[in-house]
């Protein structure tokens, strides 16, 4: 789902951006990954957590959104050969099963109702022995159910449906924090 001209207005700002940029590569450096690696930032917004890691990293990366704007955006500053930007849904990734190494989203899916289905996409492009890194807002179960019934336009995880979907997918947690109602994951799929 698009985002309005009123959540672009805020998520856009600079500092905001610079915030999620740099809690996208304090996460990546929490993981052992190698040089060549290949990246894949799912709901990159106008790409600046994808530009600061090309550019203080050798992976290869690439950002995806639903919205061509965004992603226009995300190019005019995109000079770095190891990064590319493409226009996509989360729901149905154009990528061979198992093509990256680390697959990143960084507050994305609470935009998308069908945000178990970006999972599933995200752990399938994700190769056996990589890393998923997540970031976003989690709501306790009995509000998540309530919430989506009543906002149908939003996604609504709670960390038990996350937790679930993990084990269900082969994922093995090495790392989890929260800041307030957001949460931050690592997980290692194992299988």
């Amino acid at each position: 789902m698009k985002m309005t001209a009123l959540e672009k207005t805020f998520v856009n700002r600079p500092g905001h951006t610079r915030t999620v940029a740099s809690r996208a590569l304090e996460l990546l450096r929490r993981t052992d990954y190698r040089d060549g690696w290949r990246y894949l930032d799912v709901g990159c917004g106008v790409g600046a957590a994808a530009r600061q890691i090309a550019g203080e990293t050798n992976l290869v990366v690439t950002g995806i959104d639903v919205d061509p704007k965004q992603i226009d955006t995300a190019r005019s500053g995109a000079a770095n050969p190891n990064l590319n930007f493409c226009v996509m849904d989360a729901t149905r990734l154009e990528f061979r099963d198992g093509e990256f190494d680390i697959v990143a989203t960084a507050m994305a899916t609470h935009h998308i109702p069908d945000w178990e289905r970006v999972l599933s996409e995200m752990v399938r492009a994700l190769r056996t022995g990589g890393y998923l890194i997540y970031t976003d807002f989690v709501f306790p179960a009995w509000l998540a159910k309530a919430a989506r019934r009543l906002i149908r336009f939003a996604g609504i995880p709670s960390m038990n449906a996350l937790d679930s979907l993990a084990a269900k997918a082969g994922l093995a947690k090495v790392h989890q924090s929260r800041r307030a109602a957001t949460v931050d994951v690592i997980w290692l799929k194992t299988a």
